[in-house]
């Protein structure tokens, strides 16, 4: 029969292969894990460049047409000048009326 000394080696042979085999498990799902999370990221990333894509190409697409339009638009320096001159031949309108009013009178 067994004495205690032989029950003691068994029970820490049974903790060392049960502590072997406790890695060996960890280790295959660390692997699995690891596979599994790499095909969800990838899962992931392809439905985030499905959705927001076009999303971004709608947003390029009418930013440019704003450029665009903003492009189109004249310079103010310019429009300020052109306002200057624009007043200038008003008060020069005005001047002429006069003038030809009162030529007129004169005659």
């Amino acid at each position: 029969m067994l004495d205690e000394k032989d029950l003691q080696a068994i029970a820490q042979l049974m903790d060392l292969k049960m502590a072997q085999q406790k890695q060996e498990i960890i280790g295959e799902l660390d692997t699995k894990l690891a596979s599994q999370k790499k095909e969800i990221m990838g899962e992931v990333a392809a439905l985030m460049e499905s959705y927001f894509e076009p999303k971004f190409n709608l947003l390029a697409d009418g930013l440019a047409a704003v450029n665009e339009k903003l492009k189109a638009l004249p310079d103010p320096d310019l429009m300020d000048k052109m306002q200057e001159e624009l007043d200038l031949h008003h008060q020069l309108l005005k001047l002429h009326t006069k003038e030809i009013n009162a030529l007129k009178k004169a005659q």
